[in-house]
């Protein structure tokens, strides 16, 4: 018989993992990602869309080698592809700022020549590291946990120096001023070429500030002249995080720096922002790169009192508005503390967010265009308020009018009316819950050559709350 034959059985098994083995690695995005052929989103080697489904981890790099394989395993598992980090970190909140997992320092030495041994706790100037001196055992821990994040599909978000909120010392734009513009281009040059051959990368300007004084700019220009001086760069793409609404594009000294237009607002307004960022000429891609985080509320730890439940709807707003994606964050995990960034891994925000990059990976999203924007109709007609406003419903739909996809904000409590005339013939509405990812069906056709169609949310979602997602296409 050809099943009893010893080397038959083998041949199936090898074929078996063959197209196994095949198809894992044609469900992973391929390194580098370059921009799409009409400039508004992402896309890998293969031309496959990549949408930036993000989590910050500024202080990653301060976890042992366990902690981060957890984090990036967990990362993969809630549907993300992204993260955000500091290559290195000056936070006092953060996990013992600015040591990587194994204790080790960025720098090697100080300005004044000295031995770098006092942590943060020195005076910027002649005591600041010097940029100059790296230390090799840092940075080849840097170099296996972004080789790590490739080979898991995770593409990092990189800031070779935040600046810090204000100047503060939140980030090095002290030491940075300290070290002259001659090492700080030494410094980008240097972490440029370390990482030529990365894939994996999208380099990271300015750092919760873009406001600054000449000396200070001059510190900032003198980094990114260090980046860009490198040729044949596997990553070329550039992004920042400016002052809180602000685009890191329309940043007024470096916003000619962007190839990625990243949209921050920590307070609100976010759909607003977003659509700013979409519309802004030249095109580019635009995503969420920071907005109020979960769990960093009256919820969580109370250090953002605009960070109000559901943060999700930050991200719904902000994605149905950019189309390139978003990245979002938890207050509890980025500092990278022990116990507690384990303890809030799965967070009803964080599987909010695992809801999410599910629903966008099952649709053609990469082909949204955002309501009245790039010559797409206003498809809200009634019952939506500004983009300002808490009850914003944020709508996009295809070209071709065979997918729409409108968000409801909890805040938004009547009917709303669709402009169904820019939708194709045969589809059909579905109530889509953000919190469970169930679908719920709207009875009855839609009907375009009535040019409007009414439509109100099936009272309180899964969670109690009241936002739901407003699907209309094919039927499967």
């Amino acid at each position: 018989m050809f099943l009893s034959s010893p080397k038959n059985i083998l041949k199936i098994f090898l074929s078996f993992v063959i197209i196994l083995v095949s198809s894992v690695s044609m469900a992973q995005y391929v390194f580098p990602v370059r921009i799409s052929a009409d400039k508004r989103y992402l896309q890998d080697q293969r031309g496959k869309p990549f949408p930036i489904l993000g989590r910050t981890a500024w202080c990653i790099i301060s976890q042992t080698v366990q902690g981060q394989h957890t984090f990036i395993e967990h990362t993969k598992s809630f549907g993300y592809n992204a993260i955000e980090m500091s290559a290195i970190c000056h936070w006092r909140m953060g996990n013992h700022a600015p040591f990587n997992g194994k204790g080790d320092f960025p720098f090697l030495k100080k300005m004044d020549g000295a031995d770098w041994k006092d942590s943060l706790d020195y005076h910027a100037g002649k005591y600041s590291p010097d940029f100059t001196t790296p230390n090799e055992a840092y940075w080849k821990y840097m170099d296996e946990f972004i080789a790590y994040c490739n080979s898991n599909g995770i593409l990092i978000f990189f800031f070779p120096a935040y600046v810090g909120y204000q100047n503060s010392d939140q980030g090095w734009m002290e030491e940075l001023v300290a070290n002259g513009p001659d090492k700080v281009k030494a410094y980008g040059t240097w972490i440029a070429k370390r990482y030529q051959h990365a894939k994996n990368i999208v380099w990271m300007l300015l750092g919760d500030d873009g406001k600054f004084s000449p000396q200070k700019r001059e510190a900032e220009a003198a980094l990114i002249a260090g980046l860009k001086s490198v040729p044949d760069q596997q990553s070329i793409y550039y992004s920042a995080e400016s002052t809180s609404g602000e685009n890191s594009a329309d940043n007024e000294f470096f916003g000619k720096e962007m190839t990625l237009n990243g949209v921050y607002n920590w307070v609100n307004k976010i759909p607003a922002q977003g659509r700013l960022a979409y519309a802004r000429q030249p095109v580019m891609p635009s995503y969420l790169l920071e907005e109020p985080y979960d769990e960093e509320g009256p919820d969580g730890n109370n250090y953002n009192p605009h960070a109000i439940q559901p943060v999700r709807r930050f991200q719904w707003w902000a994605w149905l508005s950019v189309i390139g994606g978003y990245v979002a964050g938890n207050g509890y995990i980025w500092p990278f503390i022990d116990p507690y960034w384990q303890q809030h891994l799965n967070s009803n925000g964080a599987k909010n967010m695992q809801v999410l990059n599910g629903f966008i990976k099952s649709i053609e999203w990469w082909k949204l265009v955002p309501s009245g924007l790039d010559g797409m109709k206003n498809l809200v007609i009634a019952g939506s308020g500004a983009d300002t406003a808490a009850d914003y419903v944020a709508s996009a739909c295809t070209r071709k009018g065979d997918l729409l996809v409108a968000y409801i904000p909890p805040a938004n409590r009547g009917k709303i009316t669709i402009d169904v005339s820019v939708l194709s013939a045969g589809l059909t509405a579905s109530w889509f819950d953000p919190t469970n990812g169930q679908y719920r069906s709207i009875g009855g056709s839609i009907n375009p050559g009535k040019g409007r169609h009414d439509f109100e949310i099936p009272g309180a979602n899964s969670s109690g709350e009241r936002d739901w997602v407003l699907v209309i296409k094919k039927k499967r």
